[in-house]
């Protein structure tokens, strides 16, 4: 009984010099707080790719994501990413939406914005036409691809994949296409595949399923446990409205979170705005896409770092670059600062 009170004694002065130990720690490591909307009135545009089809615009803005933190919010339409970066570094909007695979390498040639927030997975496909030999990624080498819009992320993506096969992304032939030419193309044999992202890449395959098939894409696999559309902020707007900044997060985040959990109701509120899909049909390519990837803080940092690495790959990054350190230079958290 004797050793086993002094067992007892010595275990509660270990347990002590921990709880101590611990509690010190927390004294001289404190966790940042998070940051609070202020309840301001807001007007604010964004310059955001396509968002008469981007559920996570849609969402944020039907749902009442945006009006919840009483922000009132414009959407500058874009064709592209790149379009969307150039407004906004011409100070014409607050934030852009774009794949990270054009945010990167733009952020390091010196636009002023940081990343603050990743919004939704990446649906990159890249279709062929069958029956001519074309059976994997490798056999495109010397085959004509359309491409909607020259260096566009859809085309980074798939030269970043041969460029991990060992292969040359000039050794294949992309064409730049109109949209409205890419079925008489296809048709015409002017062309062997084309590049797309959903909502134009689900439903070119799935009209064209006799004489189409997918080769690779971004919705399975690891990629479709990345984020690939970004939102950035401008500098001067994280400076200036560091309140607004956040709010403009937090109903990004809110309308992500929403979307996960919802994703009939999202698919009925998208098709609202798709008149050639209907309810069924935009259920059906949601099934068919990643599961809604959102990310901040120090998980969008380390993505933006792993994209960093696969734009070396490319010539599009400089292959010094410390991956790491350019991802914390280009990412803000708004609700720990």
């Amino acid at each position: 009984m004797s050793s086993r009170r002094n067992m007892l004694a010595a275990a509660g002065a270990v347990a002590g010099t921990c709880v101590l130990g611990g509690l010190g720690w927390r004294f001289t490591h404190p966790r940042k707080a998070l940051q609070e909307p202020d309840g301001q009135s807001r007007s604010l545009v964004l310059a955001w790719p396509s968002p008469e089809d981007d559920p996570v615009f849609i969402v944020a803005q039907e749902r009442g994501f945006f009006s919840h933190y009483n922000l009132e919010i414009t959407a500058r339409p874009c064709i592209t990413g790149h379009q969307a970066i150039d407004v906004l570094s011409r100070g014409e909007v607050v934030g852009a939406a774009a794949a990270a695979l054009s945010w990167l390498p733009r952020l390091h040639a010196g636009v002023p914005a940081k990343l603050v927030a990743g919004l939704s997975a990446g649906t990159f496909r890249l279709l062929v036409r069958k029956n001519i030999g074309i059976t994997k990624i490798d056999s495109v080498v010397g085959k004509k691809i359309a491409v909607l819009n020259e260096d566009a992320a859809d085309q980074r993506f798939f030269s970043v994949l041969l460029r991990r096969k060992g292969i040359n992304p000039s050794e294949v032939l992309w064409q730049p296409v109109s949209e409205d030419r890419i079925d008489q193309a296809l048709d015409g044999r002017e062309v062997d595949g084309v590049v797309l992202h959903d909502p134009d890449g689900w439903q070119l395959l799935s009209e064209n399923q006799s004489f189409l098939a997918e080769l690779a894409g971004s919705t399975t696999g690891n990629y479709a446990q990345r984020v690939n559309k970004v939102f950035g902020l401008s500098n001067h707007f994280l400076s200036e409205d560091p309140k607004g900044a956040l709010a403009v997060v937090l109903a990004l985040r809110d309308a992500c979170r929403w979307i996960e959990k919802h994703r009939d109701e999202t698919a009925t509120l998208l098709s609202a705005h798709m008149p050639d899909m209907n309810d069924d049909d935009v259920k059906h390519m949601l099934a068919h896409e990643p599961a809604p990837v959102h990310l901040l803080g120090h998980w969008l940092r380390d993505q933006m770092a792993q994209y960093a690495d696969e734009l070396k790959l490319i010539d599009l990054l400089p292959n010094e670059l410390d991956s790491g350190a350019f991802s914390r230079s280009i990412c803000q958290n708004v609700l720990h600062v």
